[in-house]
């Protein structure tokens, strides 16, 4: 298009375009953290307090919500145990490497000094158990598992 449209063009266009991926991206977030969250409350697990979907973080003290973050999924099983579910979608990793943005792991690091027992669900590898219940279920206690919560 360049060379076609003047400056102005190509920027409205650029700018139209990036709002719809905005839009496509967080629609696809929310059925995906819809989804992983259906999947948290299917699992065999007994709860103090119930898993919430975005419900701010607690302070230090592991009680009085602090604010200073915004969970995905967070609950406190009847161990005790305080949980962080975050569904996280292809902006929180590095291309091409994959890797973990400076970002999330300020985000995880944030949580796991409040207390929190950190469970990623990552968008790409939900994807590949397409919806299968009980794929999902055996996941997520394997994630709920290799986090110390289990």
């Amino acid at each position: 298009l360049q060379g076609n449209l003047t400056q102005q063009q190509l920027q409205q266009c650029r700018a139209a375009w990036v709002a719809n991926m905005q839009r496509t991206a967080k629609q696809r977030y929310t059925d995906f953290h819809r989804s992983v969250f259906a999947a948290v409350q299917r699992l065999p697990i007994t709860w103090q307090q119930q898993p919430q979907m975005e419900q701010l973080s607690v302070g230090r003290d592991g009680v009085t919500p602090d604010g200073a973050l915004l969970v995905d999924i967070a609950g406190r099983t009847a161990a005790g145990v305080l949980v962080a579910v975050e569904a996280d979608g292809p902006w929180h990793f590095r291309h091409p490497d994959g890797g973990l943005m400076g970002t999330t792991r300020y985000r995880n690091r944030a949580l796991e000094l409040r207390g929190y027992r950190l469970v990623s669900v990552p968008g790409h590898e939900w994807a590949q158990l397409h919806g299968d219940g009980q794929r999902q279920q055996q996941y997520l206690m394997q994630r709920f598992l290799e986090a110390g919560v289990l």
